[in-house]
């Protein structure tokens, strides 16, 4: 009887517990996190200046998440780059200068891997160009407008700095991930001569040269320009640092995931946000010519290197065409389409290897244009294989669609991607500069057929990963901006983000000291049973002696 009246007691008392905790104000408000901190909208801007698409549209669809939030966005760049935000209302828009680049496609299809020194120059002075320009507008943008939070792309130099000289919150944005903090000695992030993303597959006389040897290589054929651009920014106060001084205290936004890029330690500052796409991704469809190709056939190839890339001569263009034409008429491809942007080189007519004389204006076979709806086609069921110059953006929307890629990789990062898929079992690459005709139609075959099923089972795994983590990108990204915006100090910094080694000594950092204080100890100790030794044998020798 008092068991049970005990039992019912406490089962009242759980009832009238259960009635004040769903009564509580705090519950409900914990439900809704706008109550607490987001009282006010916040002004964000970001800024960009050399680079294209893939610097741009992501980024500007983080600005489309946070206006939605209710934050004030605004985008300060180039002339060229205004295009990008231009159909956005609700982005205000700012120019700070002419474009940095005036001929986007000089020397794009002939970048090699080391980049050549001419191009290393070539590319250090369109980043600094306007440098003056630049940060006087920026630093009279951020400051007139009441901006509480800068977006920088990785290359706006102009934009780090002024974030830094007036102690702002800034964030800093990039696809490849070359920020300080995610460094280690086994991953080969340079830009100018990386052939590899890690050093796993590299062998010792190309790990000793881009340790010891590209460098001294590098003083000698770039220190003119180096000091030409410290005199550029003296004027600021400005002098010329490593990327681990520039983006210290930021927070890193990378348009990427593990997976894609090479698994190992980061530091706090660094977030892996991918992949975020840009707005063709979502609204791009196909025109009526391009639908009636694909609709008609089963086995279609696309090509397209991207906006900074192409075929460098009509020969290389020639033996393009070849492949695809090759295996046309072996019937292991029934059409294809190549973005083939502006400027690239085309023949007239392409000779197959049976003879057959094939018009490139001719329909019937494929579609040559100057711009494509890449997603919108990678998206259409008939579509089985890419031919890309495996740019980071090309290869998460391919992954996205499981379309099988071969690499024609021209610059910077693409060897690495393409290396990389290859070792995953998800694609083949070939080398325009060095691969035959053979290799190059063989490895399409290869790909197209892929006749164990193996390359489409490895891309599975990867539209697994791309479809995942893209499902609430934009949304963590969007998070991680509104934690600088709210949670910075009066410095910009985020000082819960900074790791703690930066508080403690190298020895303590490290456990050093203790393994000194161990090292002390066992000396001393080592000392003393020397001596006690020592003692004793004396004493026994005494002992002895006086019997």
């Amino acid at each position: 009887m008092m068991l049970s009246a005990i039992r019912w007691i406490t089962f009242d008392v759980s009832i009238w517990l259960l009635v004040l905790l769903l009564l509580t104000p705090g519950h409900s408000a914990e439900l809704n996190p706008s109550n607490h901190f987001r009282t006010l909208s916040k002004n964000i801007l970001f800024s960009s200046t050399f680079g294209g698409s893939s610097h741009n549209n992501w980024v500007l669809r983080i600005l489309d998440e946070l206006h939605e939030r209710g934050h004030n966005v605004a985008h300060a760049t180039t002339e060229d780059n205004l295009r990008f935000s231009a159909q956005r209302p609700h982005v205000k828009q700012f120019s700070i200068g002419p474009s940095h680049t005036k001929d986007r496609r000089r020397g794009g299809s002939k970048l090699t891997v080391p980049m050549s020194f001419d191009m290393v120059k070539y590319y250090q002075a369109n980043m600094i160009q306007n440098y003056d320009q630049n940060y006087h507008t920026l630093r009279t943008i951020i400051e007139s407008e009441s901006i509480d939070l800068v977006i920088c792309d990785h290359n706006a130099y102009a934009c780090h700095d002024v974030a830094k000289h007036i102690k702002i919150p800034y964030i800093v944005t990039m696809i490849n991930n070359d920020a300080p903090d995610a460094a280690a000695p086994y991953v080969s992030k340079k830009f100018f001569s990386m052939k590899e993303s890690t050093t796993e597959s590299l062998p010792y006389t190309r790990r000793f040269y881009e340790a010891f040897i590209w460098p001294i290589q590098a003083i000698w054929h770039l220190g003119p320009a180096a000091w030409k651009t410290g005199l550029t920014l003296q004027p600021f106060g400005i002098t010329l640092y490593h990327q681990e001084q520039q983006w210290h205290g930021a927070l890193k936004l990378v348009n990427n995931l593990i997976g894609f890029d090479d698994a190992r330690p980061r530091g706090p500052l660094v977030e892996h946000v991918g992949p975020i796409y840009g707005d063709h991704a979502i609204s791009e469809t196909l025109d009526a010519e391009m639908t009636q190709f694909l609709d008609t056939r089963e086995k279609v190839v696309y090509m397209a290197f991207g906006q900074h890339a192409q075929s460098s001569s009509l020969d290389d263009s020639t033996r393009l065409l070849r492949m695809l034409y090759d295996n046309y008429e072996d019937h292991v491809l029934d059409g294809f389409i190549w973005s083939a942007t502006r400027g690239t080189p085309l023949p007239d007519t392409i000779v197959s290897k049976s003879g057959i004389i094939y018009h490139t204006n001719d329909t019937q076979f494929g579609l040559i244009t100057s711009w494509a709806p890449q997603t919108a086609i990678l998206r259409h069921p008939s579509v089985i294989t890419f031919v890309s110059h495996g740019g980071a953006m090309s290869v998460f929307e391919a992954a996205y669609y499981g379309k099988r890629m071969l690499f024609c990789p021209f610059f910077v990062d693409q060897f690495a991607n393409a290396k990389h898929f290859e070792r995953a079992g998800a694609g083949y690459w070939f080398s325009l500069e060095h691969s035959t005709m053979d290799d190059m139609t063989k490895a399409l075959r290869r790909v197209v057929e892929d006749q164990d099923g193996m390359i489409q089972k490895s891309m599975q795994r990867y539209q697994g990963l791309v479809q995942i983590h893209g499902q609430h990108a934009l949304v963590r990204a969007a998070d991680l901006c509104e934690e600088v915006l709210f949670t910075s100090n009066k410095d910009g910094k985020l000082v819960h983000r900074i790791d703690i080694a930066h508080n403690l000594s190298f020895l303590k950092r490290n456990n050093y000291d203790l393994y000194l204080g161990l090292f002390a100890l066992v000396a001393v100790l080592g000392v003393l049973l020397h001596r006690i030794t020592l003692s004793l044998k004396e004493s026994m020798r005494v002992k002895t002696k006086v019997q």
